[in-house]
């Protein structure tokens, strides 16, 4: 009868285990991208104030190699890429050449709970706009694939594509309308980065 109750606990323990992991598998749905950019809401200042002075640290770091800005009050890194890093032109298909800059974007994403990250991808002006939206559909769709085949940390990522919107520069010389075709990562603080500041146990670990 005992050995009959154990082996029935360890059957409920292991069904347990399994749901928690697919819960965790699966992967991050925002409605949009301020909903991805804004959750989780940070209300304790101390936490806050430890978490933007790691941000801060970082952004430090990677501003001599990439085009770095803090945005949501200093609590999330916005990192812009030109997409002709990812991409040949009026190509979908991830280029080999982009493997290095994704592999240090998942980098940041190897601790489960620590960041969770928001792509955007965007074009010019060239080509209608539904060209352009198809375009970024399929361009932030390869990247996601991308993530899912080479790392483990696709569950962590939400993407999103806006065609020719919201550009950053007028569209009236080949080097505005280069900028303009991009890929911004945000890198944004989740359960575990709120805990470990919370303990003040936030260091450099990045």
């Amino acid at each position: 009868m005992n050995k009959l109750f154990c082996n029935m606990r360890l059957v409920v323990l292991i069904i347990a285990s399994v749901c928690c992991l697919s819960v965790t598998a699966q992967s991050i749905n925002y409605r949009n991208i301020d909903e991805a950019i804004n959750s989780p809401a940070i209300k304790d200042s101390k936490v806050r104030n430890a978490i933007v002075e790691y941000q801060s640290r970082l952004v430090n770091d990677l501003v001599r190699d990439y085009n770095v800005n803090m945005v949501r009050n200093g609590e999330v890194i916005a990192i812009t890429f030109p997409a002709d890093l990812f991409f040949e032109a009026n190509a979908t298909d991830v280029s080999s050449k982009a493997n290095d800059i994704l592999y240090k974007i998942a980098h940041f994403l190897r601790t489960p709970g620590f960041y969770h990250a928001a792509l955007a991808m965007y074009h010019d002006n060239t080509g209608s706009p539904q060209y352009c939206k198809d375009l970024t559909d399929k361009r932030i769709k390869s990247i996601a694939e991308w993530f899912s085949i080479y790392t483990n940390c696709q569950k962590y990522i939400s993407t999103f594509s806006f065609g020719n919107s919201n550009p950053i520069l007028e569209n009236n010389s080949m080097n505005n309308r280069r900028m303009n075709r991009r890929l911004v990562v945000y890198l944004i603080p989740d359960y575990l980065m709120l805990e470990n500041a919370k303990k003040n146990q936030l260091n450099k670990r990045y």
